[in-house]
């Protein structure tokens, strides 16, 4: 299912803001936001969060901290005053000054097109606000963290127990608005595959994405399996590429949506991290 924000992923699990970033609002005790999206986004939550009615949050976690899951952060803590949790990994790389400039430069970008498809808004840039470990603060009830890296090092899915409900964030790589499947294992692929795996064994009901898609029950166990065999396919193309490999991977990736949300050198970045992952593996 697309996620046309805003969207009720169940009645307790709304997206609000963008299909392309959504921000998911869930009606725990306390309610919590997870996925952090870009600053551009950000207006509109807040204006769907009111339009709807919902309880004010307390809390934001980020799922992992790459810039397309964590910019909207600062505006988000400072129109609701939240507490900001990650991964350790994710807390320390994001505490980190030159990061955060390319990111700052990264949320321009994203800022720019989202405007221009009548998506978004442009705000001040706003200091990146102090990013708490979740490994040392209590969540509301149900709420369980897996930690899923592969994608990269502070990589986490959020499982909610009582709703059925797995939020993989980027964990299971990308699925298109036509549906085409790009595995992304930048940090690893052994951990990877071994985080699919571990997401598999809740058996949630309802698979949540960090772009674009849910799932919803036998469709779900589906997406697990061909994560995995996709991962494994493109390694195994990669290797047989040698040198034409890099390429080849650029260009299955530069398809759909990303060519519009994600400059160039990112998506040749990406490539040139999943052939050496490949050869590595």
């Amino acid at each position: 299912m697309i996620i046309d924000t805003p969207a009720q992923i169940n009645p307790r699990c709304l997206a609000l803001g963008s299909k392309y970033f959504p921000i998911f609002w869930l009606a725990t005790d306390p309610p919590i936001l997870v996925e952090g999206g870009v600053s551009a986004v950000i207006p509109r939550v807040l204006r769907e969060m009111k339009e709807l009615d919902l309880a004010l949050p307390q809390v934001l976690i980020l799922l992992h901290e790459h810039s397309d899951h964590v910019l909207g952060a600062p505006p988000l803590r400072r129109a609701l005053n939240l507490e900001i949790l990650a991964s350790k990994e994710s807390s320390q790389l994001l505490a980190k000054e030159k990061v955060i400039k390319g990111y700052r430069e990264a949320d321009r970008f994203f800022t720019h097109v989202l405007k221009s498809r009548e998506e978004g808004e442009e705000g001040p840039w706003e200091t990146f606000p102090p990013i708490h470990p979740l490994e040392e603060t209590s969540l509301p009830s149900g709420l369980h963290i897996l930690s899923t890296p592969g994608h990269s090092p502070g990589s986490m899915a959020l499982f909610w127990e009582e709703e059925g409900i797995l939020m993989a964030s980027d964990s299971l790589g990308y699925y298109s608005s036509r549906g085409k499947h790009f595995p992304l294992f930048f940090q690893s692929l052994e951990l990877y595959l071994k985080s699919i795996r571990l997401m598999a064994q809740t058996e949630p009901g309802i698979l949540v994405l960090g772009h674009l898609q849910c799932f919803f029950d036998e469709e779900a166990e589906e997406i697990f399996k061909r994560s995995q065999e996709e991962a494994l396919t493109l390694a195994q193309k990669v290797k047989r590429a040698g040198d034409m490999a890099q390429e080849m991977v650029y260009k299955a990736i530069r398809q759909d949506e990303l060519v519009t949300f994600y400059p160039r050198e990112t998506i040749q970045e990406c490539a040139r991290l999943l052939v050496k992952r490949s050869q590595e593996a």
